[in-house]
């Protein structure tokens, strides 16, 4: 008996060809529920995923933020393609790839996140803190102080629609990895209440449930106590960019 002979052999390389092939269909149908089936199929979704090139257009960034969803020794390194390349109409790419690669190889991809802390592109500077946010280590916590300070030191006219707004990011990632005798926290501490008039009202509405102590005038002599850095991880990690499938 050939292996194509052995019950279920056929039938599983049969499926494999079919999902190959609506990976290339012109159809978003299709293409769509063959990027689905490839993740639910693991390690052998990483090799098919990884595998695409030639996409135009918004499928790219569909396949790279499948990436994330599956584990394998191959997509590792077409994230980090994405998040190096350049150029316009690259930033959604490059924003999706960071997210990828962050749910993939969680604190393994702190050195990708931290240097697209200082990139050129705003939203790739957001997702990279995000990111961080949610499973970086600490090496980057002065950069993204600095950025912090930055966001702060200007008027914002804009307001994001969930909680996911940069300052919040970049708190919930300062306070992961606060040092306890180094100043670290006294210096979040501090510029927070010297800019909340920065704040926009859903931020201000954030900090008042998640770290009430900070607000200005809340707590008495003395710094305020921290939050749970870890309740803060889980905040964002039950966010559906990280806990939703890419495809609904």
């Amino acid at each position: 008996m050939t292996a194509a002979d052995e019950p279920g052999v056929g039938a599983t390389s049969s499926r494999m060809e079919e999902i190959a092939s609506g990976l290339r269909s012109s159809r978003t149908s299709t293409f769509e529920a063959a990027v689905r089936a490839a993740v639910e199929l693991g390690a052998e979704g990483d090799r098919l995923l990884a595998g695409l090139d030639g996409l135009r257009g918004w499928r790219p960034v569909v396949v790279v933020a499948a990436l994330g969803e599956v584990d394998g020794p191959h997509g590792g390194a077409v994230l980090r393609r994405a998040i190096a390349s350049r150029g316009r109409g690259t930033s959604d790419l490059r924003c999706a790839a960071l997210l990828a690669l962050a749910k993939r190889e969680k604190a393994s991809a702190s050195a990708e996140l931290s240097e697209a802390v200082g990139d050129a592109d705003a939203a790739v500077r957001d997702y990279a803190v995000m990111s961080l946010a949610a499973v970086g280590d600490g090496r980057a916590w002065y950069a993204v102080l600095a950025r912090l300070t930055a966001t702060l030191g200007r008027t914002r006219k804009t307001e994001a629609g969930d909680d996911l707004s940069p300052v919040v990011l970049a708190v919930v990632y300062l306070l992961r990895h606060v040092g306890e005798d180094d100043g670290q926290a006294e210096a979040v501490v501090s510029l927070l209440r010297r800019r909340w008039s920065r704040l926009t009202d859903r931020e201000r509405r954030w900090f008042g449930q998640h770290w009430p102590a900070v607000v200005p005038g809340s707590s008495g002599a003395g710094e305020p106590a921290l939050p749970d850095p870890a309740a803060l991880q889980r905040w964002l990690l039950d966010d559906p960019l990280f806990a939703g499938p890419v495809l609904v």
